[in-house]
């Protein structure tokens, strides 16, 4: 549904990707209109494992996306190139972490991929896994009426889920389903079915597919409880989110074969595991895109009080107290000794409810002033500004540190101090 071009972007000399619509949909007016919408929401992706947005902009009447330019190889290809287009389980668990995570991301986001398929997982010649296109299959699924070919809707109709081929609406649950069928093609070599759209509808639909392991042995049992739960006809009989499939896919099994040398990094779990939120400083400055990001990139000194805070993370403890215990170590009491416990209760959730709660702080680098004002604010933080130029921010307002750094935990109401270019260069006509 589009073209893609490789090409540089002249302020910062870096490469990217612009993305513009096939002439076919560039002409349906109700398309280029949901494209646009569609390219917004995907610019508040910030993610690791996402491919970046960057700008929107539009060449005459036909819109286009500056995103990121992702170099290495898409997970298609990777298949293509393995003998009996089989990975090994550790490499596809390790994958299929970082997909979780950045689909776990996207759907608290109220946005649904639509067309998870090997094509889409883009894989880093350091090992990171970079997701693409989210969203655009929705908008191909919206206008496929005004279009009048919807054959055309399904081309990877053999990653769809049931409810989609059926024409219902999609959910998370249904991005789930299409992570079953993509971890069993790399595991057995080929997707569950096969066979031209309408045979592939009416066998996600009726037909259960086959057992992985039986396809090949070399599949823990585990895993392939996993592939099955993910591929149940069934929304509600699927995991309840991307979230609930990644705790079972990153409870590692022994490694039964050496294989495929690319192995993706996993991904953080951040405050989900308790352990400590650490601060990404190296960030790329992002293009205006909708007014909200800007231009350059981030290169903080080495010395200074902006690097020292940024240096400093400590541990934050994000487990609740544990409940009182007895003097035989139960939960509870009885007797003599309930009063005082009740009484100690009853004022710890008092000590409790005058502690304020503790937000992660977001991560507004690389945005303008304003916008990172209004993302700090919404999550219950005092802003303060010091304006400074740094190098490699335009000065336009564009952010480049915060005191407490980025993904740190600090009380609701607590003041942010944010770090921002001084604003001697103004900003384009299309951003004002």
């Amino acid at each position: 549904m589009a073209v893609v071009y490789r090409a540089e972007d002249d302020i910062l000399g870096r490469a990217v990707a612009l993305k513009t619509l096939h002439h076919k949909y560039a002409e349906i007016p109700s398309f280029r209109r949901c494209f646009r919408q569609e390219a917004r929401a995907m610019a508040s992706l910030d993610h690791e494992n996402i491919v970046k947005v960057y700008d929107i902009s539009q060449n005459g009447e036909v819109p286009f996306m500056v995103v990121e330019c992702v170099s290495g190889r898409d997970l298609g290809d990777l298949l293509g190139r393995r003998r009996g287009g089989r990975l090994n389980e550790q490499f596809v668990r390790r994958m299929a972490t970082q997909l979780l995570h950045a689909l776990s991301y996207a759907h608290r986001r109220g946005i649904i991929h639509r067309d998870i398929k090997p094509s889409n997982i883009l894989l880093t010649s350091e090992g990171t896994v970079k997701v693409a296109d989210f969203g655009i299959a929705r908008i191909v699924e919206e206008d496929d009426v005004a279009m009048g070919e919807p054959g055309e809707i399904v081309g990877s109709a053999r990653y769809m889920s049931p409810e989609q081929l059926k024409g219902d609406e999609a959910t998370p649950r249904s991005d789930v389903y299409s992570v079953g069928v993509l971890l069993y093609h790399c595991l057995t070599g080929s997707p569950p079915f096969t066979g031209d759209v309408k045979s592939l509808a009416r066998q996600h639909i009726h037909k259960d597919p086959t057992p992985p392991r039986r396809l090949n042995k070399r599949i823990t049992p585990d895993m392939e409880a996993v592939i099955m739960k993910a591929l149940s006809k069934n929304p509600r009989d699927r995991y309840f989110s991307a979230n609930a499939m990644l705790d079972d896919i990153e409870v590692e099994a022994p490694s039964r074969s050496a294989g495929t040398k690319e192995t993706p990094r996993p991904a953080r779990r951040g405050a989900r595991r308790g352990g400590l939120v650490l601060a990404a400083v190296a960030v790329l400055l992002l293009l205006g895109g909708g007014g909200a990001l800007a231009s350059g990139i981030v290169d903080l000194p080495q010395d200074g009080s902006v690097a020292n805070t940024l240096s400093r993370m400590n541990p934050v403890a994000t487990e609740p107290p544990a409940p009182p215990q007895n003097a035989r170590g139960e939960a509870g009491a009885s007797g003599e000794s309930g009063s005082q416990n009740v009484a100690s209760i009853t004022k710890a959730k008092s000590s409790r409810e005058r502690t304020p709660r503790l937000v992660h702080v977001p991560d507004v680098t690389a945005y303008y002033d304003y916008y990172a004002e209004n993302a700090l604010t919404n999550k219950g933080f005092e802003v303060r500004f010091v304006y400074d130029y740094q190098e490699g921010f335009a000065p336009r307002g564009v952010t480049w540190a915060t005191d407490p750094a980025a993904g740190t935990l600090a009380p609701k109401g607590s003041t942010v101090t944010v770090y921002a270019t001084p604003k001697d260069l103004p900003l384009p006509k299309r951003l004002r």
